[in-house]
């Protein structure tokens, strides 16, 4: 048996309907039983979710401390599956790379709130889970996540963003040149790979993939190079605060001296 029924999983209730009256003769259950068991479903998906998400933090957080790149897979569920993404991600993680699905960036608005700063306090966005600033209009969940995504990667400097599409997928057409756009303003490492299922595509995937770990190195020297500039500026004037304050605590201490040697002879000549 066969079955596909149209479900949504953005209203609850809905869903419990549409699952029920889906699985109801097959399974020969209750509608209670069927309730009972989309409740359980959806706490262990915001448990996997949370998971994921905490995971995605971890790994943002040491390459920031690194001064090393991770790359975000902007795609669509299944370009998760090795079968389907020919390996590629397995390519960047033998190179050393953090690979990043868009499902394991953290969602928490209080830690994005950093990297959406000047939108948040310019008014352009009320959240940083907010797109309708780069694409008021958008029809398809998928592309609006990829597009956050890009939003995302263009703000965190230690992201690189690999877009994988198969057969130049049709859904997600509109938003190609919307996020190419996103991620050139920032000038954020990028890889477009939108025909991953083109005939043969496993000696073209190593190439494209050996040329893009390239640009990564190079972008990842940048990074190393800044991070030495901000540290040595860093010292730089930390040694120039210790010697004005050790300037000033002279002047202070012969300040005192000074004055306690005049007022003593001062005293001398009264007397």
């Amino acid at each position: 048996t066969y079955l596909d029924p149209a479900v949504t999983f953005t209203e609850k209730n809905l869903l419990k309907k549409q699952l029920y009256e889906a699985f109801k003769d097959f399974l020969r259950i209750t509608e209670d039983e069927s309730d009972f068991a989309v409740e359980q479903g959806l706490k262990a998906l915001e448990l996997f979710d949370m998971e994921m998400q905490e995971k995605g933090r971890e790994i943002l957080e040491q390459v920031e401390k690194e001064n090393k790149l991770a790359i975000l897979m902007i795609g669509r569920p299944y370009h998760s599956d090795p079968g389907l993404n020919h390996s590629v991600l397995e390519e960047f993680q033998v190179l050393g790379y953090p690979i990043l699905s868009i499902r394991s960036v953290p969602k928490d608005e209080e830690w994005l709130a950093r990297f959406f700063k000047e939108d948040l306090e310019s008014g352009r966005i009320q959240s940083p889970l907010e797109i309708t600033d780069v694409w008021p209009e958008n029809f398809s969940a998928n592309s609006a996540q990829k597009v956050w995504a890009a939003k995302f990667a263009a703000r965190h400097p230690h992201v690189a963003v690999l877009d994988l599409s198969s057969f130049k997928c049709g859904h997600d057409a509109p938003a190609y040149g919307l996020i190419d756009s996103i991620i050139s303003a920032a000038g954020t490492p990028y890889s477009a790979l939108h025909d991953l299922d083109a005939n043969k595509p496993g000696g073209s995937i190593k190439i494209r993939v050996k040329t893009y770990a390239h640009s990564l190195e190079l972008h990842k020297e940048r990074l190393e190079d800044l991070a030495r500039g901000r540290e040595k500026l860093a010292r730089r004037f930390e040694k120039s605060r210790k010697t004005e304050g050790a300037t000033k605590d002279g002047m202070t201490r012969e300040d005192v001296q000074g004055g306690s040697e005049g007022f003593a002879r001062k005293k001398a000549i009264s007397e």
